[in-house]
């Protein structure tokens, strides 16, 4: 750590010698996201659609339930819906954020430990 602060001092100290530059610098152009990026339609559903489908069916059994209609066959779809929704919630990858100080790499993460390759292995992650 003490490496790191050191050779950050020894940078500023370095660019505080420079001269400046003559012309100033280009403004900094922020990159458009690519198509497949951008927030929009998407095919495939969500946990929380899923959850919320499995919501309607089963307010929608439990309405022809109280109108006297058998419920039952909304009944299951329902129940199918959140068991969907639970493993869609856990399915997704994981995005741990790196730490970064210009350009480079703050804390090296902790090797992973058997429990995590197991459930790597497991997810396909």
């Amino acid at each position: 750590m003490a490496e790191r602060y050191q050779r950050e001092i020894e940078e500023i100290l370095a660019e505080a010698d420079e001269q400046p530059p003559r012309r100033p610098p280009e403004p900094v152009r922020i990159p458009r996201p690519a198509r497949s990026q951008r927030r929009g339609f998407s095919c495939r559903p969500g946990s929380g659609s899923l959850a919320f489908a499995g919501v309607v069916f089963l307010a929608a059994a439990l309405a022809l339930n109280l109108l006297g209609f058998s419920g039952t066959t909304l009944l299951w779809p329902a129940v199918a819906l959140f068991a969907a929704a639970y493993v869609a919630y856990f399915a997704k990858p994981r995005r741990t954020v790196e730490r970064r100080w210009r350009g480079q790499a703050m804390d090296s993460p902790p090797p992973p430990g058997p429990l995590s390759r197991l459930w790597r292995r497991i997810t396909g992650g």
